[in-house]
C-alpha cells in the first residue's frame, strides 16, 4: 500500500497501480482518453496531467502523466 494526497485529502492506495487508475478507483474526477485498464497507458493524449509534489515543502512540484506515474 501506498500514501497520496490529493487535494489535502490522504489516501491509502494499491502501490502496484498507477495514479490514474487509483484516482478512478476512488471516485475522483480525472480526465483521460487513451488509457484503458485492460490494454494500460500510452501517455500519448496528455488529458490526465497532474502536478507531483516531492514532499509538503515542495511548491512548484511538476508535470506527470497520471496514466504513467506508479501511485508510490
Amino acid at each position: 500500500m501506498a500514501k497520496i494526497v490529493v487535494d489535502g485529502k490522504e489516501y491509502e492506495v494499491d502501490a502496484s497501480k498507477n495514479l490514474l487508475h487509483v484516482c478512478i478507483s476512488l471516485g475522483l474526477d480525472l480526465p483521460y482518453f487513451c488509457w484503458h485498464p485492460a490494454m494500460g497507458s500510452v501517455g500519448a493524449c496528455r488529458q490526465c496531467a497532474v502536478k507531483k509534489y516531492q514532499n509538503e515543502d515542495d511548491t512548484q512540484g511538476w508535470l506527470v502523466m497520471a496514466c504513467m506515474e506508479p501511485a508510490t
